[in-house]
């Protein structure tokens, strides 16, 4: 076959433009295939913990303008895992889960997840519902994890009982030390922080 100087600039322009064009495609605000993100501040409309969980009392949050609170949550469920457990009760300042969520948004080097529930130790919670904070979360099924404390850290507190972290499905918040009454106003949820300090949650 003969290839002549001609056909390979075609061919090199061709590979050159089609690059660009693709990758303007898949940035193209007005594909909603990729941007399913374009009412995403509609999703505070449902935040909990407007008033508490604020850029003001935050400067890092990122959140939408005009916005505030926490829309990661999920009620009625414990997501948690097991590392790094910090429990805090209403001596240290927890009356609610906004108050969760604040103690965890604090600790943003060692806090992702968090969850305000029973916990059934009357000596510390007095009978009601408290907080605890931790830096992993449930793991799924089919999933256990073995934690080599010689070459982890920043994992205190680990109960012994939890290494190795079985998974399973994420255990519901109850109203009952016999796990019998759903508890509907226990709830867990993420935070984060990004590579630029931006706080999520």
């Amino acid at each position: 076959m003969r290839v002549t100087a001609t056909s390979l600039f075609v061919v090199f322009l061709s590979s050159a433009f089609a690059s660009p064009l693709s990758v303007e495609r898949d940035n193209d605000d007005l594909d909603h295939k990729y941007n399913i993100f374009e009412d995403s501040s509609r999703r505070y409309d449902g935040a909990i913990c407007q008033n508490d969980i604020t850029v003001r009392k935050f400067p890092h949050l990122n959140v939408p303008n005009g916005k505030s609170g926490c829309v990661r949550y999920f009620q009625g469920i414990d997501m948690t895992g097991v590392v790094t457990e910090v429990d805090l009760y209403a001596k240290d300042g927890i009356h609610s889960a906004c108050d969760c969520i604040a103690a965890c948004l604090e600790r943003p080097l060692s806090c992702t997840n968090w969850v305000y529930k029973h916990t059934f130790v009357p000596s510390k919670d007095n009978g009601k519902r408290s907080c605890t904070l931790y830096s992993s979360p449930n793991l799924p099924t089919n999933v256990t994890l073995d934690y080599n404390l010689d070459k982890s850290s920043g994992f205190s507190l680990l109960q012994p009982a939890n290494n190795p972290q079985a998974g399973g499905g994420a255990p519901l918040t109850f109203l009952d030390a016999n796990g019998q009454k759903a508890d509907p106003y226990g709830v867990s949820g993420f935070t984060t922080q990004d590579q630029n300090n931006k706080q999520y949650c």
